[in-house]
C-alpha cells in the first residue's frame, strides 16, 4: 500500500508551512499535522509516531511512505478516491 504526504493547501504539492496530511492510495486520510515545512512532514505524521507505524502495520501489513509527486499519483486522483471513500462510509454507515 502505498502511503502520499501531502500538503492540504494549493495543489497538494506545496512545500511551505502549513497542514500536510498522510492518505492512503485506496482514499483513506489517516493523519494531519500543521508543520514549518514538508522536510518536517514525514517526521511529524509517522516517522517519529510508532503508534502510527503500528496501526498502519495493522491495516495494510507492508506500507510505502511517498510525497504527492515521486510517482505518477496525482492530487486530483487521490481526491477523487477519498471523496469516493467517503462517499461508501456514508453511505454504510
Amino acid at each position: 500500500m502505498k502511503l502520499y504526504i501531502i500538503s492540504n493547501f494549493g495543489n497538494g504539492l506545496e512545500k511551505g508551512e502549513g497542514p500536510y496530511c498522510l492518505i492512503g492510495e485506496d482514499g483513506k486520510a489517516w493523519y494531519g499535522h500543521y508543520c514549518s515545512n514538508i522536510g518536517f512532514a514525514k517526521g511529524d505524521l509517522i516517522m517519529n509516531r510508532p503508534e502510527r507505524q503500528k496501526e498502519l502495520k495493522e491495516a495494510y501489513g507492508e506500507y510505502e511512505i511517498l510525497y504527492l509527486g515521486d510517482d505518477d499519483m496525482t492530487n486530483d486522483e487521490l481526491m477523487k478516491r477519498y471523496k469516493e471513500r467517503e462517499e461508501k462510509v456514508e453511505n454504510n454507515g
